[in-house]
């Protein structure tokens, strides 16, 4: 990988710029207490020591074995309808989103959506029975009212759950290929691999009110929009696994900005995946070729990166899909460093490995304690820049299967699809 010194300080010195700006700053004052708790174990934090930690790793899911009682009794998975039977594990998992404390998990080899239920102890499945069966799922998002949207692959279709998690509706078009998804208001952006555009509906209705983007090379142009996610202000930012390039537009579709290019440096992409932003207009752009998830702010500038491959916690082995939760940070007490104080969290899956979907906080340093400070229980971890030579090889070896379709695109606007391997 070819290193860029400057380059790295002017991105470090970014990030505590805007994220300060956005509240995230943390305090940090060198001030200390005599009655401060200590920290006990090693904990994954990015960036890394001298710098000030905003991002650390919290725990791992795996399925319906990481919601035991503390007693030690394995709580029984709880499916509803006609589902009731079914052992809610996480397989590969790929698209995630979470809300009021449930995490929703597309399981694109059990064809399912895995719910774990943080605040009942309970796992249940979603779309495995019934007419509706989900086949293979990838992409999922919650709206406001509890709706829940899964981007099915292979059916082509978009299927609306209720706020009780049963089936609804279906929303799309002939030949669409969904591969990711968002929800803004009463629309309803979806990320189609046959059109190569971001196809928006009318969430309630159903009916297809336009699209975003067209096939190509040039801003506002796509050749494989993989993930799409919105922004408070109704923004919508997509990312384009072909060309390695994020970009944004305003709500209307007009093109805003732009960012990436093929490249093993910061801001460049190898394998840009699923995305995600905060209320506070970071975003969030997972990177399977890199292993880790790169982050910007809303003009699309470079604040910094977490996560790496590697034999330590918070590792990620070929990530897809990313989340941002606002509040449920209760349900993860007692797991941050005494001195890091968590603002919010940031879900990614894993494709691979047993660590299936990681959980992190984004914060700061509370008052009273020092990046020294929390530097001595600072776990070793890898630079996570570039991607590693067991990435390379499988590439090479063809071993990383996508669950959309490869699509080679055709200035027409529709391109030519492979079925996904």
């Amino acid at each position: 990988m070819n290193s860029n010194p400057r380059r790295h300080v002017l991105w470090l010195a970014l990030c505590a710029t805007a994220l300060a700006v956005s509240g995230c700053a943390g305090g940090g004052s060198s001030t200390k207490s005599s009655a401060r708790p200590e920290a006990t174990g090693a904990y994954a934090f990015w960036p890394s020591f001298p710098a000030e930690p905003r991002v650390q790793f919290l725990r791992t899911f795996r399925g319906s074995v990481d919601l035991e009682e503390s007693e030690g009794g394995v709580l029984e998975s709880i499916v509803f309808g006609e589902e009731q039977g079914r052992q809610a594990l996480i397989n590969k998992p790929y698209g995630v989103a979470m809300r009021n404390g449930r995490v929703y998990v597309c399981d694109i080899r059990g064809d399912a959506v895995v719910v774990l239920d943080l605040a009942t102890r309970q796992t249940r499945l979603i779309g495995t029975g019934g007419s509706q069966r989900l086949a293979q799922p990838v992409g999922v998002a919650v709206a406001d009212d509890g709706e829940l949207y899964v981007a099915d692959n292979a059916r082509g279709v978009v299927v609306v759950y209720d706020a009780k998690e049963r089936y609804s509706r279906l929303v799309g078009l002939q030949g669409m290929k969904p591969a990711s998804l968002a929800v803004q208001g009463d629309r309803l952006y979806v990320a189609d691999m046959t059109a190569q555009v971001i196809q928006v509906f009318d969430r309630k209705t159903g009916g297809h009110t336009g699209q975003i983007g067209s096939v190509g090379d040039g801003d506002g142009q796509f050749r494989l929009p993989l993930g799409v996610a919105t922004d408070a202000q109704g923004n919508v930012y997509v990312s384009d696994m072909m060309r390695c390039r994020v970009q944004k537009f305003s709500p209307e579709g007009a093109f805003l900005a732009g960012v990436g290019a093929v490249g093993d440096q910061p801001g460049c992409f190898v394998r840009p995946k699923h995305i995600a932003v905060d209320r506070e207009g970071i975003v969030y752009v997972v990177d399977a070729a890199f292993q880790n998830v790169q982050m910007f702010d809303s003009e699309l500038k470079l604040l910094m990166y977490f996560g790496a491959a590697g034999p330590f916690d918070g590792a990620m082995d070929l990530p897809a899909g990313v989340c941002v939760a606002e509040g449920d940070l209760s349900a993860f007490e007692g797991l941050a460093h005494p001195g890091f104080e968590p603002r919010r969290l940031v879900l990614v899956t894993n494709q691979f490995g047993p660590n299936k979907v990681q959980v992190y906080a984004l914060g700061g340093i509370r008052n009273g304690y020092t990046a020294a400070d929390l530097a001595k229980s600072a776990a070793t971890i890898a630079s996570g820049i570039g991607t590693t030579e067991e990435t390379k090889e499988m590439n090479r070896a063809g071993q990383i299967a996508e669950p959309v379709p490869e699509t080679v695109g055709a200035e027409t606007g529709k391109g030519t699809t492979v079925s996904p391997k």
